[in-house]
C-alpha cells in the first residue's frame, strides 16, 4: 500500500520594497497571473489610445485601472515595450491579452473581470476589422 509522504509545506516569504510610499501587496497564484495580464492590457491599451486619442480606449483604461484596484493589485512600472507599428498588430495583441485575462478569470469564477475582458476583446475585434477595411 502506497502512504503519502508527510512533508512541510514551504512558506515562502517575500521581501517587501525599502520604499514605505510603495506598499506592493504580494499576489500569487491565480490572483497574481489575473492582475498581470490585466496590467498588460492595460499599458496596451494606453498605447493604442496615445496613437488614436479614441474617447473608448480612455475609459476602457480607466476600468481596467479600477478592475485592478479592485482585485488588491498596484500597477507596476511600465515596461519599455516595443510595440508592434501598425494599428491591426496592436489590436490583435490586445486581443491576445483580453483572451489571457479571460481564460484566468474564468478558472477563478470573476465574473465581473470575465466580462470586461470579453468587451475588450468584442472592442478589438470591431477595431481591427474598421481599421483593415
Amino acid at each position: 500500500m502506497y502512504e503519502q509522504p508527510k512533508t512541510r509545506p514551504v512558506v515562502r516569504r517575500s521581501r517587501q520594497s525599502q520604499t514605505p510610499s510603495t506598499p506592493v501587496p504580494a499576489l500569487s497564484g491565480l490572483r497574481g497571473q489575473l492582475a498581470g495580464h490585466l496590467a498588460a492590457l492595460l499599458d496596451v491599451t494606453r498605447e493604442l489610445h496615445t496613437r488614436t486619442g479614441d474617447r473608448a480606449l480612455e475609459d476602457a483604461a480607466a476600468a481596467l485601472t479600477t478592475r485592478i484596484a479592485e482585485i488588491g493589485a498596484c500597477l507596476p512600472q511600465r515596461a519599455a515595450v516595443a510595440y508592434p507599428a501598425g494599428l491591426p498588430a496592436l489590436h490583435a495583441q490586445a486581443f491576445d491579452l483580453a483572451g489571457r485575462v479571460l481564460v484566468v478569470a474564468a478558472a477563478q469564477q470573476d465574473t465581473r473581470t470575465a466580462i470586461l475582458a470579453c468587451r475588450r476583446m468584442d472592442f478589438h475585434t470591431a477595431a481591427r476589422e474598421s481599421v483593415i477595411s
